[in-house]
C-alpha cells in the first residue's frame, strides 16, 4: 500500500537507528494511522508518502509497517501554512506561520530558498530573524532528499541517517559527484548497484574512486567467506576482470590506498604478499598481541594443589577422569591460555565442569560463555553454572551493525579469574577482538571447540 499524509504525534523515536512509532493522518482515509517503521529525519508537522503493509501486533492492535517513504515537499498554501505551523522550525509558531503564507502564498517555498531577506517584510520578523529561518528551512529541504536519493543505490532508511551524518548537508551531492563514498559508509552495501549508476552518469572506468572502492568491496566480499585478507595476486587479476580496467591502474590505486591507510600489504616469509583492508589487519594484530600478552604475563591464578583438588572433584563428582583430560585440566593450570579440541563425546563438557568446580573450591571465579544464546544455555544446562552470551557479558549490544568502526571501543572489563568460551569455532575475529580487549592481563583464557563445528559467520582467519 503506498499512503500519502501528515505526521501529527511521534509516540517514540529511537535517537540511534531513527525506529518511530507515530500518529498519521492520511489525506483520502478516515481516521488516523499508527504507523511504525525507521523514519529518520521526520517531524511532527511532515508530510510522507508511506508504503508498506497493515499489520496485527498482538498487544497494539492494527499498525501500518514502513517499507519505505519520501518526505513530500508541502504543495498548496494550507498544507505549507500546517508544516511551518507545526513548530518545525525555530521561531515560528502558528500565527507566524499564518502571516507568513498570507504575504507569500504558494510561492514561500522559493522565498525561503531564494529570497530569504523578504520574510523580514512580514511584522514581528527582523532581518536576522528572516536568515536564521532560512538556513533552518534549507537545512530541513536536504533532509528532505536525502532519503529518496539514497533508495537508488539500494541503501535503505535505516542506514540514510549514518550517511548524512557521515557526509552533512551537503550528502546528495557529495554522492552524486562520487557514489562510491557510499561502500566507505554502509556495511555490506551492493557495488554492483552502485557501480552501475555511476558509469551511467558518465564516471569513466578507469577513475580512481572507482578503482579504490572496487578493492575494498572485493575485500570486503571476501570477509563474508570468513576471510581476513586475500592473496594480491588474486585480488588484482578479479579487479582488473570485474572493473574491466588494466593491471596498472589496479596496482597503482593499491599503492594509493595503502598511502592512505586504508590498506596493508603483508609480505610473509614465502615472498608471497596478502591484502588485508586496515580494519581486519587491526584485528588480526590487536588478537595477536593480547594473545600474547595474556600468555606471558604471571600465572597468578596457579593452583598449587592442584593434583589433589583435582582428586578431591573426581570423587566428589564421581567420575574417573582419562589421562587426556587429567593433562587438560594441568595444562590450564599451567597456562593462561589454553585450547581444549576435541569431537562429540570426547569429554570436553566433563573438563568444563571439573574447571569450574576446581576454581571454586579455592575461591576463585569462573566465567562461561558461548558465541550463541543456544550454546550459552546448553553450558549452563551440563554445567549447573550461568553462561552467558559473549555479547550479553561484554554488554556490547548490537555492536556488529557497525563493527568496521568500532574495533577499538572500550568495554566492561570482564570480572573473572577464568573466562570459559565454548564452540570457540563460532567466535568471529570481531567477537575475539572484543573479548579480548575485556579481560584482565592475569586472568586465564579457556578456549574449548571443535574442529568440526560451524565456523563463524563473520571473518575468522586470524592469526
Amino acid at each position: 500500500m503506498e499512503i500519502t499524509g501528515q505526521l501529527i504525534n511521534i509516540i517514540y523515536q529511537n535517537d540511534a537507528n531513527s525506529y518511530t512509532i507515530a500518529e498519521f493522518e492520511p489525506e483520502n482515509l478516515k481516521g488516523e494511522l499508527t504507523i511504525v517503521g525507521y523514519l529518520p529525519f521526520v517531524e511532527e508537522g511532515d508530510t510522507l508518502k508511506i508504503v508498506g503493509k497493515m499489520v496485527v501486533h498482538q498487544e497494539y492492535g492494527e499498525q501500518f509497517k514502513i517499507d519505505t517513504f519520501e518526505k513530500l515537499i508541502p504543495k498548496d498554501s494550507k498544507s505549507l501554512e500546517k508544516y511551518l505551523a507545526s513548530g518545525t522550525i525555530k521561531g515560528i509558531g502558528p500565527a507566524t506561520a499564518k502571516k507568513i503564507v498570507k504575504k507569500f502564498g504558494e510561492d514561500t517555498i522559493n522565498i525561503f530558498k531564494f529570497e530569504p531577506e523578504r520574510l523580514a517584510e512580514v511584522k514581528g520578523i527582523t532581518y536576522d530573524k528572516a536568515i536564521e529561518m532560512a538556513e533552518e528551512f534549507n537545512e530541513k529541504w536536504d533532509l528532505w532528499q536525502i532519503v529518496g536519493a539514497l533508495e537508488k543505490f539500494g541503501v535503505s532508511a535505516t542506514n540514510s541517517k549514518k550517511v548524512f551524518d557521515a557526509l552533512g548537508k551537503d550528502a546528495v551531492q557529495k554522492i552524486d559527484e562520487n557514489p562510491y563514498v557510499l561502500v566507505d559508509i554502509v556495511y555490506g552495501i551492493d557495488f554492483n548497484k552502485i557501480d552501475k549508476i555511476a558509469l551511467e552518469i558518465g564516471i569513466p572506468k578507469d577513475n580512481d574512486f572507482r578503482i579504490k572502492s572496487g578493492i575494498k568491496y572485493a575485500l570486503l566480499t571476501a570477509s563474508y567467506n570468513g576471510n581476513t585478507c586475500v592473496l594480491k595476486e588474486n585480488l588484482i587479476a578479479y579487479i582488473t576482470q570485474v572493473l574491466d580496467v588494466g593491471r596498472e591502474e589496479v596496482e597503482n590505486n593499491l599503492i594509493n590506498l595503502k598511502v592512505e591507510d586504508e590498506i596493508v600489504v603483508e609480505k610473509r616469509d614465502d615472498d608471497i604478499e596478502w591484502v588485508y583492508l586496515y580494519p581486519f589487519y587491526k584485528l588480526e594484530t590487536n588478537i595477536l598481541e593480547k594473545l600474547i600478552k595474556l600468555n606471558n604475563s604471571k600465572n597468578v591464578k596457579y593452583l598449587k594443589n592442584f593434583k589433589k583438588d583435582l582428586k578431591i572433584q573426581e570423587e566428589k563428582l564421581d567420575i574417573i577422569l582419562s589421562e587426556k583430560q587429567s593433562e587438560a585440566l594441568e595444562q590450564i593450570n599451567d597456562n593462561n591460555v589454553c585450547i581444549i579440541t576435541g569431537g562429540p563425546g570426547t569429554g570436553k563438557t566433563t573438563i568444563i565442569k571439573c574447571l569450574v568446580e576446581i576454581y571454586k573450591a579455592n575461591g576463585k571465579k569462573v566465567v562461561l560463555c558461548a558465541p550463541t544464546g543456544r550454546a550459552a544455555k546448553r553450558m549452563t544446562e551440563t554445567t549447573e553454572e550461568e553462561a552467558k552470551t559473549i555479547h550479553r557479558l561484554l554488554e556490547i549490544g548490537k555492536i556488529e551493525d557497525d563493527k568496521l568502526h568500532n574495533i577499538d571501543i572500550n568495554l566492561t572489563p570482564i570480572d573473572g579469574d577464568v573466562i570459559v568460551i565454548d564452540e570457540a569455532s563460532m567466535v568471529d575475529s570481531f567477537l575475539m577482538n572484543y573479548i579480548l580487549k575485556g579481560i584482565y592481563l592475569g586472568s586465564k583464557l579457556v578456549l574449548v571447540g571443535d574442529s568440526n563445528q560451524l565456523p563463524s559467520v563473520g571473518p575468522r582467519k586470524y592469526t
